[in-house]
């Protein structure tokens, strides 16, 4: 039997998603969920016609959001993409403006669906991409009750593209020859662990130096990105649409490829964007890093971030 993979909530995030999943191959059936029936079932037939064009054939079908969802069942993967809303940005050092304007809506649709995933017996797993991310994986596994490693989010993934592509440009180098993470929060508290760094074997620390480049607005010229897109569009959608795909491919070919995903961190007992590596099994191991102690102090107060904001609507 082939892969199964499911999207609920086909907005701008889950449709991006949706045709990403279709275009690659990867599954043999996709489900489309969404609360506006009529969209869910226009990407349905739009996501059938490209397939004319295409090497590769998926099945594509919508699921009726008041319906049963038994169908789910058999499904490997659901992405979560429900609840992202149109959010207008402001000054990128405005610190007010950020994804935690998500969270109410995002937490409603997660207490509304999440019974229902665990009522379909769906023992997959789960890809949570709505924001804030941190908070809304962890809610939908305390909802669900399924297992810490077979629910995560995209964590700072996305933000973690986005660090590369503003070393690449700033050294003049392929954005693949870039590796590192940003780590934390998917939000205002993460940050650039430099000492994960590394521009083609050599760490970016001492390259930064010998060209006399500031690692502060390296790191700012990253977020800076986020802030065109939003601005631009009101909206993100192929950088995390092609992250969200990349997690899933790893699941379903057993990949064990790592992410700066958000999962569970036991010792902070919080789910956080950190190494993490994911397989068929969901995660399979958090590989970890050698961060310096400022990092560490960093990791731990975006922790805390976290923490405040799942408490707000635990």
């Amino acid at each position: 039997m082939g892969n199964k993979v499911a999207i609920i909530g086909v907005g701008h995030v889950g449709s991006t998603v949706a045709t990403n999943i279709v275009t690659a191959g990867v599954a043999q059936e996709l489900y489309l969920i969404d609360e506006k029936d009529q969209v869910a079932r226009a990407d349905e037939f739009d996501l059938f016609d490209q397939q004319a064009y295409l090497d590769t054939t998926t099945k594509v079908k919508y699921i009726p959001y008041q319906d049963d969802w038994s169908v789910l069942k058999d499904v490997d993967v659901i992405v979560f993409a429900a609840g992202n809303i149109k959010i207008v940005l402001g000054n990128p050092n405005d610190k007010s403006n950020n994804r935690v304007g998500e969270l109410s809506n995002s937490a409603r649709i997660v207490r509304e669906v999440g019974p229902k995933i665990k009522a379909s017996g769906f023992h997959g797993t789960m890809v949570c991409i709505s924001n804030p991310c941190d908070v809304i994986a962890q809610l939908m596994q305390e909802v669900t009750g399924f297992p810490k490693n077979h629910v995560l989010g995209t964590g700072t993934s996305l933000d973690t593209a986005r660090l590369h592509r503003a070393v690449s440009v700033a050294l003049g180098v392929s954005i693949t020859d870039v590796a590192g993470y940003v780590i934390g929060e998917h939000g205002e508290t993460q940050f650039a662990a430099w000492s994960s760094v590394s521009v083609n074997g050599r760490p970016m620390s001492k390259i930064a130096k010998e060209k006399g480049l500031d690692l502060d607005d390296l790191e700012k010229q990253a977020r800076l990105g986020g802030h065109v897109v939003g601005l631009g569009k009101g909206f993100t959608n192929y950088g995390i649409g092609m992250t969200a795909l990349t997690i899933v491919k790893s699941i379903l070919n057993d990949e064990k490829r790592t992410f700066p995903a958000t999962s569970y961190d036991e010792k902070l007992d919080t789910y956080i964007g950190h190494p993490t590596t994911v397989g068929a099994d969901g995660i399979v191991g958090h590989p970890g890093l050698d961060l310096t102690a400022d990092e560490e102090d960093k990791y731990e107060k975006s922790a805390a971030a976290i923490k405040h904001n799942f408490d707000s609507v635990h």
